[in-house]
């Protein structure tokens, strides 16, 4: 009777190539992303820049994604004129960037303040029973006082910290993609040694 535990004899060279090499994929990804990361660190301008792109790219998604979806509103024509304003706001802010920035940091400002205040409220009320509500409380005051700074601070110095934020971002998720690649590398590793030991002798 054969066991059923014992996994199918085959060794490395037995396996698909694509498993092989999928640690490469999150290899390549994350060390690029890496290098991306700190070249915005080190270049504001750089950082400041994908910023704004990257709100443009937003506001052309919503505008694909109200068009497509239209046909699917009770009254079509709404779904085309949000898109078209969503269209219009890509348009501005590829012509005129300090608008798009401006309007990035006043949500950025509102969602942390909105988002602390509502922390901070719920880690007080939970401080009764809940051993570490401190942390929590002084996490949602930290959002509250950003959230400040960002809606009535200096316009370019909270530029540019959301640019130094991106940067560490997408710095540390390229980090943790080549972990990940050195990782799914180990345990492919592992998993072809043990069919290799398991292999039947000749």
């Amino acid at each position: 009777m054969s066991d059923t535990s014992v996994p199918d004899a085959r060794g490395v060279d037995d396996l698909p190539d694509w498993v092989r090499r999928t640690w490469l994929v999150p290899l390549i990804l994350g060390t690029a992303l890496v290098v991306l990361g700190l070249i915005l660190m080190f270049n504001l301008d750089a950082s400041v820049g994908t910023l704004r792109w990257l709100v443009v790219i937003s506001l052309v998604l919503a505008a694909v994604e109200a068009f497509a979806t239209a046909s699917f509103r009770d009254k079509a024509w709404v779904g085309w004129v949000v898109g078209f304003v969503y269209l219009v706001g890509a348009i501005i802010g590829i012509v005129w960037p300090g608008v798009t920035l401006f309007v990035l940091v006043i949500t950025v400002g509102i969602s942390l303040l909105i988002g602390g205040i509502v922390q901070a409220v719920m880690a007080w009320q939970a401080k009764a029973t809940a051993t570490g509500w401190g942390w929590g409380f002084a996490f949602g005051l930290l959002s509250v006082v950003a959230g400040l700074f960002f809606l009535f601070g200096s316009p370019a110095d909270s530029v540019l910290i959301l640019a130094l934020v991106l940067a560490f971002y997408v710095f540390i998720i390229g980090v943790t993609l080549v972990v990940l690649a050195f990782a799914i590398r180990r345990a492919t590793n592992a998993i072809a040694d043990g069919m290799a030991d398991t292999r039947p002798d000749l």
